[in-house]
């Protein structure tokens, strides 16, 4: 067998091209997952509860594309589909569901309003599933068997996401509401925003595609047996590390998405200055910028399964610690989103390299290769996320008095904040307790799974063609 996977480097080019993927594709993130809740309810009119209950509604569906999008990727793939023909083409679905979602529907009857939104709600995240299993499975190949070569190339795509989310902390709010919104109004700015967000994005795609491909057309990690659809389902099943792994990432994304949706919310009903939002992003992103090039360090120290518990043990102490003092005060609120920040960062660059060691545990102990099944259920934590983390605070929202444009007070506040700070920090709890009795993996483990994987795969390649 060649070492080249641990000898040779990435070149440059593409490690920056799996970067600015990274970066763009969170920066038009941003847009959705901060500013798409607070638009339906306050510019298009809609209550919280029905946004609520539509996005519930959607996210199932979402969820299902997820648990299916591995499957029909590996199916794809033996038929000679590489996965950057997936990321190429299902960027369009989702640019076009940006401008649908963004768009100024006020004056539209309700029925239509939730229509599109469901609409646009379904051509961005469908989408997202096909292009993240790819994106999984890209970084595999292009990692080859070092571990080195996809924490790099994961370590790097991190860094880029909080470059990404400090551009956004600075100019989102800005931008809409400053400069956008006295000329074009508030429904047109966030409409423009959208746009100006999701095009970069287009060309993430097309560079990650573009390093992807000679990779995917070298590497022997794309080929292999046939695998059936039932083989596939029971793939799932049969794999406990993914299932463990589902339920972490689960936990821990309904957390973050409970902090990202109501936060808009806490500034502009808690604090009573949406502005300071900006203040709180910019400052909190700067400090994650560091995080992100510090944690990863401490992340290899600790090793990928003691990063994430000591992360998410964190993480938890942050938002609890935001409950009780961060009600009447902005600044502590900053200081508190910092440490939940650094705390993320300490396994946030491993995520994609936790999805791969799965798929190459099962494959070493089953011999069926179903690496691409696994990586497509990671998108279940995100989906799982969204539709806990996403939906039921807005339900909650309009149960304990929200209503839009609405005056603040004490009982709103303290359920409020409930809502915003011990919710999460359970889910974190949760989330280390699991990651640390159950997830068995080590990186040694890992290592040495993706080594012997290979090996194999290239026997068989160099048997097949002896017969030949």
């Amino acid at each position: 067998m060649s070492n080249a996977d641990n000898t040779s480097k990435l070149p440059r080019s593409d490690v920056f091209n799996y970067a600015f993927y990274m970066t763009s594709e969170m920066l038009f993130l941003l847009m959705p997952t901060t500013f798409m809740n607070i638009f339906l309810t306050d510019n298009l009119l809609i209550s919280a509860a029905i946004v609520g209950s539509v996005l519930a509604i959607a996210r199932i569906l979402d969820g299902i594309a997820g648990l299916v999008s591995g499957m029909i990727i590996q199916k794809t793939r033996e038929k000679g589909i590489y996965y950057s023909k997936w990321i190429t083409a299902t960027r369009w679905f989702i640019c076009c569901g940006i401008i649908l979602m963004f768009s100024n529907t006020s004056a539209m009857p309700l029925s239509v309003k939730l229509v599109i939104v469901f609409i646009a709600y379904c051509m961005i995240n469908l989408s997202m599933n096909f292009i993240q299993t790819s994106q999984f499975n890209v970084l595999a190949i292009m990692g080859g068997t070092s571990l080195e070569k996809r924490n790099l190339l994961a370590f790097r795509g991190t860094q880029g996401v909080t470059i990404a989310t400090l551009i956004g902390s600075i100019s989102l709010v800005p931008i809409i509401n400053k400069v956008l919104t006295p000329i074009i109004g508030s429904n047109y700015a966030y409409f423009v925003m959208g746009i100006v967000c999701v095009l970069p994005y287009m060309f993430g795609c097309h560079f990650l595609a573009k390093s992807a491909r000679k990779y995917e057309e070298a590497s022997p990690f794309s080929a292999g047996i046939k695998i059936r659809v039932v083989d596939m389902v029971k793939s799932v099943f049969t794999n406990d590390q993914l299932l463990i792994l589902i339920l972490v990432m689960s936990a821990s994304y309904i957390a973050q998405y409970t902090v990202m949706t109501l936060a808009v919310h806490y500034f502009t009903y808690v604090m009573g200055n949406v502005i300071l939002m900006t203040y709180s992003m910019t400052i909190g992103t700067i400090v994650s910028v560091a995080g992100a090039f510090i944690g990863p360090k401490i992340g290899v120290w600790l090793g990928k399964k003691h990063a994430m518990v000591v992360g998410l043990l964190g993480q938890c102490l942050a938002l609890v610690l935001v409950y009780f003092f961060a009600r009447t005060s902005v600044i502590v609120y900053i200081v508190l989103y910092s440490l939940f920040s650094i705390a993320m960062y300490i396994y946030f660059g491993f995520n994609a390299n936790y999805t791969i060691d799965t798929g190459e545990y099962h494959l070493h102990k089953t011999g069926k290769d179903n690496r691409s099944v696994a990586n497509g259920m990671m998108n279940i934590p995100f989906k799982i996320g969204l539709l806990i983390g996403g939906s039921v605070p807005m339900i909650v929202l309009g149960k304990i008095g929200y209503q839009p444009n609405m005056e603040q007070t004490p009982e709103f506040i303290e359920k409020f904040m409930m809502m915003f700070g011990l919710f999460p920090a359970a889910f974190c709890l949760l989330a280390a307790i699991l990651m640390l009795f159950f997830y068995k993996i080590t990186d040694a483990d890992a290592a040495r799974y993706a080594r012997e994987n290979k090996e194999r795969a290239e026997a068989a390649i160099t048997a097949s063609k002896q017969t030949a």
